[in-house]
């Protein structure tokens, strides 16, 4: 047990094992990338979730017995930042935000940092917490709900038309509102963009281009011809992706 203790204490070991701990801001970013880019089809949402959990108590773990190592303590500093904007992201998703968010707090007051570095940046989290939630949910009322994607998930078909190569695929938008009025979008995706992980599908929507609004009682007819040919209503549709800067997607006007 003393040979056990000895080892668990050892400063190396700690500093060694606290370079994991980069791995957990790397881990929300991309979660937060994840949730804003792309579409997610779950497999196994419950086994997804308790595995999400389980990961964000690991890197709990390993933080909290590295907690006085450099490497640890940097991102204990970082990381309430980066799960602001994910909870901003995938505001409204509790369970992917509660984990990460109580992770990084606990972490910020456990680790070795300062005292008094502890109490001014923790501060300045804490008047970002709510004053930048007060402000989102106040947009969010004024202008609706915030996408860098440009389309209202909650519309969205799960039935696709894929192009002979698989590389593209055609995404039904349908409004919610059932009167005379009532719209389907078509807008084209790269499916050789998509990311499979464990229990989930995640579908790229960011970048994607819409190819046409009709009456929904009288919808557009799209058709594949060749590998990746696009006809709408008999007329070729031509069509190209372009790698733009997020900040340009974010800014767009794409009708």
């Amino acid at each position: 047990m003393e040979k056990l203790i000895s080892i668990l204490t050892n400063k190396w070991l700690r500093l060694g094992v606290s370079v994991l701990s980069v791995l957990y801001p790397i881990m929300i970013v991309f979660t937060a990338w994840i949730y804003t880019a792309y579409y997610i089809e779950p497999v196994n949402e419950a086994a997804f979730y308790v595995l999400y959990i389980f990961i964000n108590v690991i890197f709990g773990g390993i933080m909290f017995f590295t907690r006085k190592q450099m490497p640890t303590v940097l991102c204990a500093m970082i990381t309430p930042l980066l799960a602001f904007f994910l909870m901003l992201l995938t505001f409204g998703n509790w369970i992917i935000i509660i984990p990460p968010v109580a992770v990084c707090v606990l972490m910020f007051f456990l680790s070795g940092a300062g005292e008094t570095a502890k109490m001014i940046i923790g501060t300045m989290y804490l008047v970002l917490y709510v004053v930048g939630t007060l402000v989102f949910l106040t947009l969010s009322q004024l202008v609706g709900d915030f996408s860098i994607t440009s389309v209202d998930l909650s519309q969205r078909s799960t039935t696709y038309n894929y192009s002979p190569n698989k590389e593209y695929r055609i995404v039904t938008y349908v409004e919610s509102a059932d009167d005379e009025r009532r719209t389907v979008t078509f807008r084209l995706e790269r499916a050789s963009e998509d990311i499979s992980l464990p229990f989930i599908n995640c579908r790229r929507v960011l970048g994607s281009i819409h190819l046409i609004t009709s009456a929904y009682n009288n919808p557009a007819k799209l058709a594949w011809v060749g590998q990746d040919t696009l006809l709408i209503d008999g007329r070729q549709k031509e069509f190209e992706f372009s790698d733009t800067a997020l900040w340009d997607v974010i800014f767009r006007n794409d009708s």
